[in-house]
């Protein structure tokens, strides 16, 4: 994948897929177009270079993390696994997940919980940042394995006194989510398709970890967006909120 030189400390952990292989086909193209909020993404979206992550000690974890809940009595639904993703424009970035995992604070995002206390990641594969999509887009794409386990909804906080993680519970969403349809904008359609993960400390404080347990990085695949009937848009002005920073 270009831009691995950025990411040394993570190389190790970040095996390249060649595009014609089955494993880019069955393991990532097709977790990535079967999470489309919107139709048109099927025809515009270019995928290329990918790399599979392989980190024993993020999988350790995530496996440790699942069999504690379902010793807890968790429900075959609560842990039921799902793909969720985050964009990167910078590849170094997007790399790095391979060695730490996702970490508090991955996003501008305040409205289901503190960016600080846990991370946010998209349920849809086209709905990565707040702005539009247009022509000439490019970047990285993480497919993050996610065990939700217990979720709850909630309503959209746009204070500055945050949500606070809420103890018996591993997740927040929104309680606008029923409302998103492939007519949403792509504003609206972001903020209210996130999951807000989060896992409360054991230690009896009311703290969190940086990197809950719950969200493994699968891959991660560069990406050009080409609708050829759109103008691009220079970059300077699509410089707002974007995961990843």
């Amino acid at each position: 994948m270009e831009s691995r030189n950025g990411g040394a400390s993570s190389e190790g952990f970040l095996i390249p897929v060649s595009e014609s292989s089955d494993v880019f086909q069955s393991k990532i193209l097709a977790p990535l177009q079967s999470a489309y909020l919107y139709e048109e993404s099927k025809q515009f979206f270019r995928y290329k270079s990918a790399v599979l992550v392989k980190n024993p000690d993020l999988e350790n974890k995530y496996e440790a993390f699942r069999a504690g809940k379902r010793n807890a009595g968790y429900s075959e639904d609560d842990l039921k696994e799902t793909y969720c993703f985050l964009l990167f424009e910078d590849g170094s970035k997007a790399n790095a997940l391979g060695e730490m995992g996702v970490i508090s604070g991955n996003s501008t995002c305040t409205t289901l919980g503190d960016p600080t206390k846990g991370v946010y990641i998209s349920m849809y594969s086209d709905c990565l940042d707040l702005n539009r999509w247009y022509h000439g887009k490019s970047g990285y794409i993480a497919i993050i394995k996610l065990t939700k386990g217990k979720v709850r909804k909630v309503a959209e906080n746009y204070t500055q006194n945050f949500t606070e993680p809420t103890v018996g519970f591993d997740c927040h969403v929104s309680e606008q989510l029923p409302s998103v349809s492939a007519k949403t904008s792509s504003f609206l359609a972001f903020e209210r398709t996130q999951f807000y993960i989060y896992e409360l400390l054991q230690d009896g404080s009311s703290g969190t970890s940086q990197s809950p347990s719950a969200a493994c990085p699968f891959a991660i695949v560069s990406f050009s967006y080409m609708d050829t009937k759109a103008s691009p848009v220079p970059q300077q002005r699509s410089e707002v909120k974007k995961q990843g920073k």
